[in-house]
């Protein structure tokens, strides 16, 4: 494997090498890094008031109760998350709802509540209409050793149910959202940050506790959301999650000049995605890994950070913070604080052992 950089998507080197490939070479790779690299992204880190490396609960602790759920959400608090990732939808009444997908069918008892209308979108649907809907059955019928009975009912939550599960703990964590599908929503920015800074999140008025910018983070997939965010909420940080067709699409130079005219920071995906065949983005198969060390050192010198997305086994963790990862979405919030070789705030052993972590 050569470790060079070359700057056309064509070429071999961004593409995915045969997974025992990329272990071999953990140890190296881990002795090539330099402190300087790693003060340049620390500080950009800092400079922003982001903790380095983060820990970013990926629609909660997902791995441990319903994703996007108050249980998930309050389980990453538990487990020392720095922020509380989340997707937000608008439903057809014009509620702010923290909700993935684009129809309801995979997490909830839709098909049983409204069988005529279980394959329509969410946004066709009320937030009164979405309150009949259990969410969190599921998860148990699916992970049946992580099944839990308090998951039964669980309902889908409103974006300002997520603010409060934030505001209710110390420390308290950050909000890392993603308006899904914005271009789908017309204004879906400014309702976002309207209620952020209504709630003191962000803007003028923000209290004291939420005095760092990096309280909020904003990202999306959609360049133009970000402009919007960039006009709306300037010192919020933001995020450009970036997907196969975009890296198909644009030269990686060209891509980072980009990203550094509407964000702060780049979401690349894992190593893993690279050769699983369970995942696709766009529904075209994946050829690339967009978290080599050499990647990231670019989007460092262009003034980025890079925040990968979703890692979940320790050693795919270690690799990818070896790489030069400045943070991960995950969904287990704990793995991710050990494999970081951080310190676990207090309380946290109560929660692993209450799951059996």
């Amino acid at each position: 494997m050569v470790l060079a950089a070359r700057w056309s998507l064509g070429g071999p080197w961004l593409r995915r090498p045969a997974p025992t490939t990329a272990i071999r070479h953990h140890s190296r790779i881990r002795l090539r890094m330099s402190f300087g690299r790693a003060h340049r992204s620390r500080m950009l880190a800092d400079h922003l008031g982001i903790p380095w490396p983060a820990v970013i609960a990926h629609r909660g602790a997902s791995y441990w109760a319903p994703e996007g759920t108050q249980p998930a959400y309050v389980t990453a608090c538990d487990l020392g998350a720095d922020y509380l990732e989340a997707d937000v939808r608008r439903t057809k009444d014009g509620v702010l709802i923290v909700y993935h997908d684009r129809t309801l069918q995979r997490t909830t008892n839709v098909s049983a509540v409204f069988p005529r209308r279980a394959s329509e979108a969410v946004d066709s649907f009320t937030f009164d209409e979405l309150k009949r809907l259990d969410a969190g059955t599921w998860f148990n019928t699916q992970w049946p050793g992580r099944a839990r009975p308090g998951f039964i009912g669980t309902r889908i939550l409103r974006l300002e149910d997520l603010a409060a599960i934030a505001e209710a703990r110390t420390p308290r964590p950050g909000l890392y959202l993603e308006p899904k599908d914005a271009s789908r929503y017309s204004g879906i920015e400014r309702q976002l940050v309207d209620l952020l800074a209504a709630r003191g999140w962000i803007g003028a008025g923000a209290e004291p506790s939420y005095a760092m910018p990096a309280r909020v983070i904003f990202q999306s997939f959609e360049p133009e959301s970000l402009r919007q965010f960039k006009t709306m909420a300037p010192h919020v940080p933001r995020v450009w999650l970036l997907d196969e067709t975009t890296m198909r699409r644009v030269e990686w130079r060209d891509l980072l000049a980009q990203a550094g005219e509407i964000a702060m920071g780049i979401g690349t995906w894992g190593v893993r995605h690279a050769w699983s065949p369970r995942w696709s983005v766009a529904e075209a198969p994946r050829r690339y890994v967009t978290t080599w060390p050499w990647l990231n050192r670019s989007a460092h010198r262009a003034g980025l950070l890079v925040h990968v997305w979703t890692v979940n086994a320790r050693w795919e963790l270690r690799l990818v913070r070896c790489f030069g990862a400045d943070g991960v979405f995950t969904d287990r919030p704990e793995v991710a604080l050990a494999a970081f070789g951080r310190t676990a705030p207090r309380g946290s052993a109560a929660a692993r052992a209450r799951l059996g972590a």
